[in-house]
């Protein structure tokens, strides 16, 4: 389960307006997914990866200048970006109710229009990794994990314009891997 995390952090439901810890946060983009329902599964008595950048925090990284020549490319790419969330972790209570919400979450974005890249499930496990597209261009792309028998929940979310070809640039720019595996990605 170690290399789906990994591989599902790399990888990192589409609503108007999402309230999060009481507060309403505007949508970034249409193929923006709230995590909070994730992160309130996940058992703070354990290990636990989370992010959450957005805003200025992405408008920084995009212009930030180094003397690599690779900058001026990253910029272009978190330029474009609104949002990268993922909530990594071992769930609290039972199994059943995180692989239910996770189904859930799966159906919910396929019916509003998002497309699915990749679905993989097993007795034990679930993998589906969905874009969000308007206008023609990916807005969004979702990764949803969970493994019933260790009870590691994987959910990370891009929004923004993502160009996929260059998903492992993100990776590793953010030193997170595993977003060169998403298909398309290089």
């Amino acid at each position: 389960m170690n290399l789906l995390r990994g591989a599902a952090l790399a990888m990192i439901v589409a609503g108007p307006v999402v309230v999060t810890e009481g507060r309403a946060a505007p949508p970034v983009s249409s193929g923006y997914v709230d995590a909070s329902m994730f992160r309130a599964l996940v058992d703070e008595s354990q290990e636990i990866v989370e992010v959450n950048l957005e805003g200025a925090v992405l408008e920084a990284l995009a212009k930030q200048k180094g003397e690599d020549p690779e900058d001026e490319q990253t910029s272009d790419l978190f330029g474009k970006l609104k949002a990268i969330h993922a909530v990594i972790g071992t769930v609290k209570g039972p199994a059943s109710a995180a692989a239910a919400l996770v189904r859930q979450t799966d159906q919910k974005l396929y019916d509003a229009g998002w497309q699915r890249v990749t679905r993989i499930k097993s007795e034990t496990a679930l993998i589906s990794v969905l874009t969000h597209t308007a206008g023609g261009r990916i807005d969004g792309l979702v990764t949803l994990i969970f493994d019933s028998e260790d009870k590691e929940l994987v959910f990370a979310n891009l929004a923004g314009e993502i160009d996929i070809t260059r998903l492992g640039e993100i990776g590793d720019r953010l030193k997170v891997p595993g977003l060169d595996q998403v298909p398309g990605a290089r």
